[in-house]
């Protein structure tokens, strides 16, 4: 069972991806090379901060699609967190898109040896947006 204690501290992103329900992967909507941090505080508070390193463009020369709902290349929001059995539930208070501010972003969370898996199922064209996330320690690369 999840508790809180597997979660208090740093995080780093090492994947950002989306997964299919025949477990076939393809780029995330950050970019195959996203950069984050996510921090959660033992008082309950929390914040994740995710962004595109490349601005690739697509095949036909376009840029990538909007991730919710903006052109931006970054996303970040803050608030307090819990855990609701195998779920991480973010409570949203502030964020750099108006659509999640005042949300509840529910992730289920796997932790193991390996690090922090945050899976969050979607209505799109994937099945799944998948997060892996390891214990951020020592100086920022």
């Amino acid at each position: 069972m999840l508790s809180e204690n597997d979660l208090i501290g740093s995080w780093r992103l090492a994947a950002h991806y989306y997964l299919d329900d025949d477990g076939s992967t393809s780029e995330g909507p950050m970019g195959d090379q996203a950069d984050g941090l996510l921090i959660y505080h033992e008082d309950g508070y929390m914040a994740a901060s995710l962004m595109r390193t490349n601005l690739s463009t697509t095949t036909n020369g376009t840029l990538p699609p909007p991730y919710l709902g903006s052109r931006d290349d970054y996303l970040g929001y803050a608030g307090r967190w819990h855990v609701r059995d195998d779920t991480v539930v973010h409570e949203v208070i502030i964020g750099s898109h108006h659509r999640v501010v005042r949300t509840e972003q529910a992730r289920q969370a796997q932790v193991g040896e390996a690090g922090l898996r945050l899976t969050r199922r979607l209505d799109g064209p994937h099945d799944y947006v998948v997060m892996d996330w390891r214990r951020a320690r020592g100086v920022a690369s």
